[in-house]
């Protein structure tokens, strides 16, 4: 981009000598924004008065870490670790005399002077306020792009000051300190470079950025995540930033958002489930994976004073950012937060989160679907045209396979919205479970309808009995079989009736007859034998 500035300048062929010069920026390997040495420059040779209108600005914007950051530059191309930073706007102004607009001639030992007076004089907390008789163009600005950079081209000779601008860039917690820079800058004794002049001016500044995500504490964390359907615990991660030595963490806080409609913050003097995850705030130190020790209860406050209204903030007190500073710079803090689902359905639950570090505002969010069982109670009726009927009463339970050996164990027993089983009362024979959390599942008929057999394995520990059944987020559809499944039941065994009609009434008589005989013949020999005893 060209930068148009309206300046008068005065040139001579001579170069004089630059006191002081190398005071004028922050530039080069890993500059943060502020000023480096005022050791004297010394003779320097001719500035070349040709590219006076052709010199340019390059600024590369990283991120700040701990490999970075620390040495000033010095104005060359040169390769810096870390990541770069894209949407980060700079604006540039030249300095100049007031009144007339003129730029400071750098091609003599008095526009030098002027310079260095300037810079001594000039403070980055208040950046525009200049000694008098002096006086700023009007900004032009850039954003960085592509690997970060930023060009300003077809710079004259002179005096600029350059500044990154606000609002921040998303992320970004701390804007680089405004500095002062020379078109041409000098290298000085730089090794390699000794005693020329820099046209094309390259600085490195970095910005400490936070980053914020916010996830379900799934399956592989809280063991009750399938069982336990009506509680969904998140976890809020957010970076704690590479900070200047000049500069302090004045806040740090993470403000919880959610829809009372949907979700409810669960009181932080409540007791959950067993192996529901509960509230926790953790601190790692860079590159680490495990929690910092040291970090305590009265490092930080949970407000959840508007909870009711949907808000809950976790803030860390001035311990707490002394002891985050000292020892968490570059790592991050993680804060889990319960809730409750208070209205079990089929879409979809978000939860936003807001953190606040320092001058960082970041957004993020994170959901948690839900799905839905559609189970189809019926008896066939066999026929020629065999039909299934509806059947009520037959009551069901969900159990969550956890340790995967396909039986109903106990602990594994799904609980939603306190309500561990469910009843077919429709006259069509349906039931709708809703409020699952899509995953797999273990339908259970654990009680059937009166005159029908319960299916075997209705108790714990049988796989006979259970439908494996797979539920995903959203509604059931019978017609494609997404989340549906039909169970059936049999009647319980008919027993062996009297026969009735000709035949029955025969071998009913002929029995009866025969028995009678049997009485009469054992009543006949009964009398002989008493006869007998009496004749002797």
């Amino acid at each position: 981009m060209d930068m148009t500035i309206t300046t008068r300048h005065s040139r001579t062929r001579r170069a004089f000598a630059a006191a002081g010069a190398l005071a004028l920026g922050l530039i080069g390997v890993a500059g943060v924004a502020g000023s480096a040495s005022a050791d004297t420059v010394g003779d320097v040779g001719n500035i070349d008065v040709t590219q006076d209108g052709h010199g340019s600005l390059v600024i590369t914007k990283y991120e700040r870490s701990s490999s970075n950051g620390s040495t000033a530059g010095n104005g060359t191309p040169v390769t810096v670790s870390g990541d770069t930073i894209n949407g980060v706007t700079f604006s540039i102004q030249e300095v100049v005399t007031s009144p007339g607009n003129a730029s400071l001639d750098l091609t003599t030992n008095a526009g030098w002077t002027q310079a260095q007076a300037i810079k001594s004089a000039w403070s980055a907390s208040a950046p525009t306020t200049l000694p008098s008789g002096y006086a700023l163009t009007t900004a032009v600005t850039q954003t960085t792009a592509g690997a970060g950079v930023a060009t300003f081209a077809n710079l004259g000779f002179g005096l600029y000051l350059v500044r990154e601008t606000t609002p921040l860039a998303e992320g970004i917690i701390d804007p680089a300190l405004p500095f002062l820079v020379t078109i041409p800058f000098p290298t000085g004794t730089l090794a390699g470079n000794s005693a020329e002049w820099l046209y094309d001016v390259h600085v490195y500044p970095k910005n400490g950025v936070t980053e914020l995500t916010k996830d379900v504490i799934g399956a592989d964390v809280d063991d009750a995540f399938y069982t336990q359907a009506g509680h969904v615990s998140w976890t809020i991660a957010s970076d704690v930033p590479l900070l200047p030595n000049t500069q302090n963490l004045t806040q740090f806080r993470l403000v919880d958002t959610i829809d009372t409609a949907e979700l409810a913050f669960v009181a932080t003097s409540a007791t959950l489930p067993t192996d529901v995850s509960g509230y926790a705030v953790r601190a790692y130190a860079a590159g680490s994976t495990t929690p910092l020790a040291g970090l305590t209860t009265a490092m930080y406050t949970i407000d959840e004073a508007a909870s009711a209204t949907g808000t809950l903030e976790l803030r860390f007190t001035n311990a707490g950012l002394t002891y985050l500073q000292d020892n968490a710079q570059g790592g991050h803090v993680e804060f889990d937060v319960p809730t409750t689902v208070v209205t079990p359905g089929t879409e979809t639950l978000e939860n936003d989160v807001t953190s606040y570090v320092n001058s960082s505002v970041l957004h993020a969010d994170a959901e948690q679907p839900f799905g839905e069982l559609l189970v189809f109670k019926y008896a066939e009726t066999t026929g020629a045209t065999p039909t299934e009927t509806p059947l009520t009463g037959a009551t069901f339970q969900l159990y969550a396979d956890g340790n995967g050996n396909g039986y109903a164990d106990t602990g594994e027993l799904v609980t939603i919205g306190g309500q561990t089983s469910w009843t077919v009362t429709s006259v069509d024979g349906t039931l709708h479970i809703a409020g699952i959390k899509p995953g797999a599942y273990m339908l259970v008929e654990s009680s059937a309808p009166a005159g029908y057999v319960t299916p075997t394995g209705s108790t714990l520990g049988s796989a006979e009995n259970p439908h494996d059944v797979t539920v995903v987020a959203g509604a059931a559809d019978a017609g494609t079989g997404v989340n549906y499944q039909d169970v059936e039941n049999y009647q319980v065994d008919p027993w062996m009736l009297p026969f009735t009609g000709g035949n029955g009434v025969l071998t009913f008589s002929l029995t009866g007859a025969g028995l009678m005989a049997l009485a009469l013949g054992f009543a006949f020999v009964a009398f002989r034998r008493r006869k007998r005893a009496e004749q002797h």
